[in-house]
């Protein structure tokens, strides 16, 4: 417990119940907490799916729509008063109550059901009972859709063929939960998370500070690598096996969501891990990938790699200045994407560290066509004002700004987050509008705020982001999916077309077939344009010398559980101690 591990969050969490939270760095905590069935081998590349709190893969029947799923015996939740002083121990019930808290209307409107919605027999009649007026959602009722078959074992029944199901237990929104924490704690439960995990919440400090103390009641780890994978540094490997798990005993994890504040208590050993620089620091910490002289003094540890993201900006294709599928409509949005200088944007905004994306897929998943292209995404502002005053977009009033068809008022407003380097990114948004001679501004809020607009349609434009949170395709072209419109589907895009391909994709293994229908459903998101596609992430990480078993993981969270300190290397380092 003298092992203390200082990292930061760049932007606020939101709170602490994995059925409520969507944000990134809630999801982080709920990671270290919280336990799902199946994880990611934390060395293996491409991403390799192991068993959790489960004993193995799960059983998949011959057509796809059954899976059979055994639970490890004897892990514990951290001690809690709602277990009345007894060891209270993880069985399969928990699951069939968590996984429906995922789809419970009442649950901050449900941010996850599209993981789970139309895919369980029984669980949408659930759903839509709760949703009449005065209803409310029945967990105790028995549905097919997921049964315990005894202390230890669960059952998946399936509307339709899903092979992607495993991956979307690993989730962290289907963590294990005990129902009696939920009723004791009520609204209040994301401030009192109780998981079987290596960590426990010590204290919170909203939007501020989180630290995190070593689980007592738990297993303990061993790390063997996971058979048939491809691992990234064997040294590595060697160096985990054999180790018990976790091995530093806290986690003070500080808000800093200033770019230089957060770069200036790294270099003075503040923190023990810098995650994801922003490109000007990466640049001027490793120029050309390449750590700088200066630091490779210093031992830093340095990690650079694409990420399996994807980063756009979204329309509200509800908002009747810029949403709507009418013609006009339309090349309003295609004129922001042809008015916009892609090249500008990566080279000189993101200074290089980004890769353009032409689909909403991210790379290195399966599905991800690298050879396809958007030709929307060619910059062209003479084309894209033509395209407007084909339209009817028009100056009716003479003040050198464009009105919308009908001389009806048009201003554009771009919501992002505070905290990031994000002048040159909303400069570039503004230019582009200007570009065409419309009307434009920034409003600017914290992320959680920046989150709950999105998911609730209180916006225009916006920022929008998504990492794989399993490697397949099927996972970002949910956010497009018009069923899903709301917490998933920010933009709330409806096309029958797109729709009637993802739920042929949804129930399909990899194939060129189902290749061929992911480039057709990136197609019509191009012809649309609910999205205005920007790139994935090349993704620069440090940690200080004395911090061991280290690396990033593409799941993009903290694998607190794998890491350790040299608490007398750093005392050492830092000077706070004779050499």
């Amino acid at each position: 417990m003298n092992k203390v591990l200082r990292y930061y969050f760049r932007a606020p969490e939101a709170g602490f119940d994995p059925a409520k939270y969507t944000d990134h760095y809630s999801n982080n905590v709920n990671f270290t907490i919280f336990e799902a069935l199946y994880e990611y081998d934390y060395l293996a590349r491409p991403m390799k799916l192991v068993p959790k709190v489960a004993e193995a893969l799960p059983q998949m029947s011959a057509d796809g729509k059954q899976y059979t799923v055994r639970l490890k015996k004897g892990i514990y939740f951290s001690d809690d008063p709602a277990f009345g002083g007894k060891k209270r121990e993880l069985t399969a019930q928990d699951f069939v109550y968590c996984l429906q808290r995922i789809v419970d209307p009442a649950n901050r409107g449900a941010p996850w059901d599209f993981i789970l919605k139309g895919k369980l027999i029984g669980l949408d009649e659930k759903i839509e009972a709760a949703n009449k007026k005065g209803g409310k959602f029945d967990y105790d009722k028995p549905f097919e859709g997921i049964k315990a078959l005894d202390r230890y074992t669960l059952q998946f029944n399936l509307k339709r063929p899903d092979f992607l199901i495993p991956q979307i237990l690993a989730m962290p929104a289907t963590s294990g939960m005990a129902r009696e924490v939920i009723e004791k704690y009520g609204e209040d439960v994301d401030a009192h998370p109780v998981g079987t995990g290596a960590y426990q919440l010590r204290t919170w400090e909203r939007r501020n500070r989180i630290v995190l103390e070593a689980n007592p009641n738990y297993r303990g780890y061993r790390y063997e690598p996971v058979a048939g994978g491809q691992n990234i540094d064997p040294a590595m490997v060697k160096a985990l096996q054999g180790k018990t798990f976790p091995q530093a005993g806290v986690i003070d994890i500080r808000i800093i969501e200033s770019p230089q504040s957060a770069w200036l208590a790294f270099d003075d050993g503040g923190l023990d891990i810098m995650a994801e620089l922003g490109s000007n620091l990466a640049n001027t910490v490793a120029p050309g990938g390449t750590l700088a002289p200066k630091y490779q003094k210093l031992h830093w540890q340095h990690f650079r790699e694409l990420s399996q993201s994807v980063q756009w900006k979204m329309f509200n294709m509800e908002d009747p200045m810029v949403g709507g599928y009418k013609p006009e409509q339309v090349a309003l949005r295609r004129a922001f994407s042809l008015a916009f200088n892609s090249a500008w944007n990566n080279w000189i905004v993101q200074m290089g560290a980004v890769e353009q994306s032409h689909s909403p897929i991210g790379p290195n998943v399966t599905g991800f066509d690298p050879k396809f292209r958007n030709a929307l995404l060619r910059y062209d502002p003479a084309r894209a004002n033509a395209m407007l005053d084909v339209f009817g977009y028009k100056d009716c009033d003479g003040d050198g700004y464009r009105e919308a068809p009908g001389c009806k008022p048009l201003k554009i407003t771009y919501l992002t987050s505070i905290g990031k380097d994000t002048r040159d990114d909303e400069e570039h948004v503004l230019a582009t509008w200007n570009r065409i001679k419309i009307k434009s501004d920034v409003k600017k809020v914290q992320f959680p705020d920046l989150v709950n607009a999105r998911q609730n349609g209180k916006y225009q434009m916006a920022y929008g982001a998504w990492n794989a949170d399993y490697p397949d395709a099927e996972n970002f072209m949910q956010l497009l999916y018009g069923p899903n419109s709301g917490p998933a589907n920010e933009s709330r895009f409806r096309n029958a077309e797109f729709d009637k391909l993802y739920e042929e994709i949804a129930s399909s293994p990899d194939s060129e077939a189902r290749n061929e229908k992911l480039r057709q459903m990136s197609r019509i998101v191009a012809a649309y344009a609910p999205w205005m596609l920007e790139f994935s992430k090349v993704d620069t990480f440090l940690s200080q010398p004395w911090v061991q078993g280290y690396v990033p993981h593409p799941d993009q969270f903290p694998h607190f559980l794998m890491w350790d300190i040299d608490m007398a290397q750093r005392l050492q380092r830092l000077g706070q101690q004779p050499k």
